[in-house]
């Protein structure tokens, strides 16, 4: 019998090594697209709805969402159980209170928390990659806001503009880390991830479609927007190696990047980048491309990793 085991083990072994892993979506290449504070009729009814802006970013297992207040201290941080399924480019994912359900037919994807959004002042973050400020807001955020949205009147919500690059799909040029440019009062219209996406991409393939960050080639073939940054090597998520090699690129020739692990600032890196000793336990690597006209991926690639102990 033991014998059989044996013969079992090394034989599910083998197979393991021949198949090919799955191609693996990530979570970076995602916005805030809209925020509803409620209303004087069900003032408990909120929601925050993200949006992809290049397909497969539907990893978002474990990944947060953290509200704050006008004092810039968190009210709440909401994390998804699991991925969504629907990873098109566009695709939207809904996080919102129960009373969403009731006041617009539309279930959301994940839980936020009750009163996780003042009207009035506040702000929103999708990881450390995108936030939104509104109203009253004064504090830090992770991610660059600019000035302030306007507060959120009853029964309307905060909606990004997708004007700028291509006026028909959310792209890597909607983002002006600036909440009062980027953001305008609008009737509120939630969509859950298992809604098809609406927005079409322009002519010329201008906006973000199919895994484009924006930078795609733009009308007559001119590239537009920032540049977008693909991992292309990284450790195991549970790694024995304190010493892990990272490789990435990105979407435009002649692209410089900016590494960053950790807490540290951002510094110019090349590929492959090999770290410095780690200590045990879990730690974060972030790029980002820079392209030749200065303009810089405002989505960095990010990957968490923890270096255990052993050989």
């Amino acid at each position: 019998m033991r014998a059989r085991i044996l013969l079992i083990g090394t034989l599910t072994a083998c197979i393991s090594l021949l198949v090919a892993p799955a191609a693996q979506a990530t979570f970076h290449e995602m916005w805030i697209r809209e925020v509803y504070g409620g209303s004087a009729t069900a003032p408990s009814s909120q929601y925050v709805e993200l949006q992809m802006w290049a397909a497969g970013q539907n990893l978002v297992g474990g990944h947060v969402l953290r509200t704050y207040g006008a004092d810039g201290n968190v009210k709440s941080t909401d994390a998804f159980a699991a991925n969504v399924a629907n990873g098109a480019n566009q695709s939207t994912i809904l996080l919102g209170t129960p009373a969403v359900e009731g006041e617009f037919g539309v279930a959301p994807d994940t839980a936020l928390a009750e009163n996780a959004i003042d009207p009035t002042g506040g702000a929103a973050c999708w990881e450390d990659l995108d936030c939104v400020s509104w109203g009253g807001f004064k504090g830090s955020l992770p991610s660059p806001t600019g000035s302030p949205a306007p507060s959120i009147p009853s029964g309307m919500a905060l909606r990004r503009t997708i004007a700028p690059l291509c006026p028909t799909a959310l792209d890597g040029g909607d983002d002006r880390n600036d909440s009062a440019t980027d953001f305008s009062v609008v009737f509120p219209a939630p969509r859950p991830n298992s809604v098809a996406p609406s927005e079409r991409t322009c002519a010329g393939g201008a906006s973000g479609g199919g895994g484009s960050s924006g930078g795609g080639p733009g009308i007559g073939g001119q590239k537009k927007g920032p540049p977008r940054t693909t991992l292309r090597g990284e450790p195991a998520k549970r790694s024995h190696d304190r010493t892990p090699t990272f490789r990435f690129s990105a979407d435009e020739r002649g692209s410089t990047f900016q590494c960053k692990l950790d807490g540290k600032p951002f510094k110019r890196c090349r590929s492959p980048l090999t770290t410095k000793r780690l200590s045990f336990g879990t730690h974060v690597f972030k790029v980002r491309a820079r392209d030749k006209s200065g303009m810089l991926d405002p989505s960095p690639a990010s990957y968490s990793f923890r270096v255990v102990f052993g050989r």
